[in-house]
């Protein structure tokens, strides 16, 4: 059967359009055959949440499959909530995880499967409160390893939670918001490691856990989990799939084209190169007197499309999610990544300099310049060359970020002048 790979971007992909992930979707089967939890490590748009949706569509007839989203989790006691809620399309999964809110579902008990998500949330929620959350979830785990088939749990969006717990509105960690995060992720822990073989869990999130819990000296919590690298396409890849959709959408390109728009976007992450064809694709149909796209084509359209104001403001999640690390981290982030834009790249000296410019009580200029750029590299902001320095890993975010933040801006040894 022809493959489809569909055309356009944004929302998680599966099947064919989750393209040339074969290897990455074997070994993650591999290892949840073994037993194994799972952190997914990845840049942003690399395609984990495809990855965690792919990946049930294909086990879900082997595993009970449980897709939690914590985007919007604030404590350990929604977290609950919402892996209870990720039981109910699984009977009767679900009417043994009802059971164990007694009397607070006893009204709506004989209609609960045709009720709204969000009538049942409430009910639910009424029966999970933070003198509870860690019984009730060994209670809801326990119902879930004694299933008939052994069950993964996906936590999208862990990272995020972490960090709200951890940080507050005022982004400070205190002693109290420590507990709280070390209990939740030690509560996940010790139900791995009880219920090893029963149930696997699986995190991702779209900026990193290690970091986070770094930040507050817990990451022992995730000693059990394995890292599970999703990497960008290689160039081969991308320019394969590009003359792929390309033919399947009846879209001619000249010779070099796919290699050029490859070489565009530096790194090949597939939500961009399937941003990119769009917008190529689009631009080719309001053209009628265009028998192919040209190289000159694809280069003008990443200037006026890829970096013009939609494609600019479709970017601006990677500076949005920085601060969700506090106000501190992300005016020295901010600096770090205007410096590597704007010169070319970012050494440890000048990074220790910045720093300096941004002092944060108790921690030296060294530590806070090694605590950010290992959070910019590990979310695939910035990667160390060969020579000691860093630079950005995308030429479209390189681009993107020169743009937007290079008006005005003085490199430092432009300031000592």
């Amino acid at each position: 059967m022809k493959k489809k790979l569909g055309r356009g971007y944004g929302n998680w992909v599966m099947g064919d359009q989750f393209y040339d992930r074969t290897v990455e979707l074997s070994l993650f089967a591999e290892l949840m055959d073994q037993g194994a939890n799972l952190l997914v490590v990845a840049p942003r748009r690399i395609g984990k949440t495809s990855l965690l949706r792919e990946s049930e569509r294909r086990l879900q007839t082997k595993y009970l499959c449980l897709q939690v989203d914590l985007q919007k989790a604030s404590s350990p006691a929604d977290a609950i909530l919402e892996l209870s809620i990720a039981t109910r399309p699984h009977l009767p999964l679900w009417s043994r995880v009802t059971g164990l809110f007694g009397n607070l579902l006893d009204q709506i008990a004989g209609r609960i499967q045709s009720l709204k998500k969000s009538d049942v949330t409430v009910a639910l929620r009424a029966g999970i409160n933070p003198g509870n959350w860690q019984s009730r979830g060994d209670r809801l785990l326990e119902l879930v390893a004694q299933s008939e088939k052994p069950a993964i749990i996906f936590l999208d969006e862990l990272p995020i939670l972490v960090s709200r717990i951890l940080k507050g509105s005022d982004f400070k960690i205190t002693p109290e918001r420590r507990e709280v995060v070390e209990s939740l992720m030690s509560w996940i822990r010790n139900n791995s490691i009880r219920h090893q073989g029963k149930i696997r869990f699986v995190i991702a999130g779209s900026i990193g856990l290690r970091p986070v819990l770094q930040q507050a000296g817990l990451n022992a919590t995730l000693n059990n989990f394995q890292s599970f690298p999703l990497r960008p396409w290689t160039r081969d890849i991308a320019v394969a799939f590009i003359g792929e959709i390309a033919r399947e959408n009846g879209l001619a390109l000249e010779a070099g084209v796919p290699e050029r728009m490859t070489e565009l976007l530096g790194m090949c992450i597939p939500h961009y190169v399937r941003m990119f064809f769009e917008h190529v694709y689009r631009a080719a149909r309001l053209n009628n007197d265009v028998e192919a796209v040209s190289t000159a084509q694809v280069e003008e359209i990443y200037k006026s499309e890829m970096l013009g104001v939609h494609g600019r403001a479709e970017l601006s999640h990677y500076e949005e999610r920085l601060r969700l690390l506090g106000p501190e981290f992300y005016e020295i982030a901010v600096e770090f990544l205007t410096e590597a834009a704007v010169a070319g790249q970012l050494s440890l000296v000048t990074a220790e300099g910045l720093a300096a410019e941004h002092p944060i009580e108790g921690k030296p200029p060294a530590t806070q310049s090694r605590e950010v750029l290992g959070v910019l590299e590990h979310d695939g902001y910035l990667r160390e060359t060969s020579t000691g320095v860093y630079s950005f890993d995308s030429k479209l975010v390189h681009d993107w970020w020169r743009i937007s933040y290079e008006k005005g801006f003085r490199c430092l040894k432009e300031r000592s002048k």
